[in-house]
């Protein structure tokens, strides 16, 4: 399952983002440092409209998303790297995880503490990125002592360590497809991708995006969203109303985290029982679409048709696309494209 990680520092209101976007449980919330120690988990439904749009025009009742999850992860403080604040623990849950939602306070709260002197949100990510990278330093010299490693090995771990003594991340690193595959063995945290979000202040809400180094990030009120998550549909509807707005950001979070995953999204409504949406690595061969959809697939497989969802959609059906030769006849080397309505044919024995 699809892990994506809520970082930052203290009272960044990381576990309050989280509230927003999980219907239960809910995380708790205070105003002081480490109200989180064990990471909170939930899982959410990723909006599709294409996937209802499927199951209209093939008049399926039954419709099942592809889900992603949410890890709430206690704050990182300076010093994680070193196990300050139980950072050894809160760096095992990043490791864990697919995607860092890496949440920088903007907000101003006399209330909420902010465990440095004052509200620097390029400090704060500075802080956080140097504990990753540090940690990573750590799994480096960790590898090289304590394990048997060929020449190439220690070579690649050399070079690597090297670029992040200059204070860069692993992921800028250019690396042959052979090397990524090893240095994914070792799991480092700065190999991850981060999507930044700005929590503001409500009285920011309609005011442009804030900026990080220069560069405009998404800028949520993570503590109005929590409470809209709390109201329902019409309540919500007349809040936002009142507060000028269209809609939740709820919704656009969960769509750019699961669109920042190097992930595509796959469909079926075999047998017109249900419509489904999958996700496949991004590269990922028809046998391997085969096999998420069920194991004995992939041993059996003979084939796969595939027609994109909304050329489907606008042929109106997938008996009428079969008439008119829109539907793709495919092997198991088949790269399988973003929105793609598969049908596998596979044996039965």
């Amino acid at each position: 399952m699809l892990k994506v990680g809520i970082v930052g520092l203290p009272n960044a209101g990381k576990s309050t983002l989280f509230n927003a976007l999980i219907d239960k449980p809910k995380a708790m919330v205070a105003a002081h440092p480490f109200t989180t120690i064990d990471k909170n988990i939930g899982v959410v439904n990723v909006p599709d409209e294409t996937l209802f749009q499927l199951a209209k025009i093939e008049k399926i009742d039954k419709v099942t998303p592809t889900t992603i999850t949410f890890v709430d992860i206690a704050g990182l403080i300076k010093g994680a790297s070193q196990g300050e604040g139980l950072g050894n623990q809160f760096l095992h849950h990043i490791r864990e995880v697919d995607l860092i939602l890496h949440l920088v306070r903007f907000f101003k709260d006399e209330k909420v503490a902010h465990v440095h002197a004052k509200i620097d949100p390029e400090e704060d990510l500075a802080v956080v990125n140097e504990e990753l990278l540090l940690a990573d330093l750590q799994s480096l010299e960790k590898k090289s002592k304590t394990e048997k490693i060929s020449t190439e090995q220690q070579q690649l771990i050399n070079k690597v360590r090297d670029w992040l003594n200059q204070g860069k991340q692993a992921s800028q690193i250019f690396l042959t497809n052979e090397e990524r595959e090893f240095i994914k063995t070792l799991n480092l945290l700065t190999t991850k991708k981060q999507f930044l979000i700005a929590n503001i202040g409500e009285e920011e809400i309609n005011q442009p995006a804030k900026e990080i180094n220069r560069q405009p990030v998404l800028s949520v009120c993570a503590q109005l969203e929590a409470e809209l998550n709390e109201l329902a549909w019409v309540d919500q509807q007349k809040f936002l109303k009142d507060m000028g707005l269209e809609k939740t950001l709820k919704e656009k979070i969960i769509k750019e985290s699961y669109q920042a995953l190097d992930i595509i999204t796959f469909y079926t409504i075999a047998k017109r029982a249900e419509a489904r949406a999958w996700t496949l690595r991004r590269g990922g061969m028809a046998v391997e679409a085969a096999g998420k959809i069920h194991t004995d697939f992939v041993k059996n497989f003979i084939k796969a048709e595939a027609i994109n969802a909304k050329n489907l959609i606008e042929v109106g059906s997938w008996h009428k696309a079969h008439e008119m030769g829109k539907i793709g006849l495919h092997g198991k080397e088949y790269l399988v494209q973003n929105q793609d309505v598969l049908e596998i044919k596979a044996g039965v024995k």
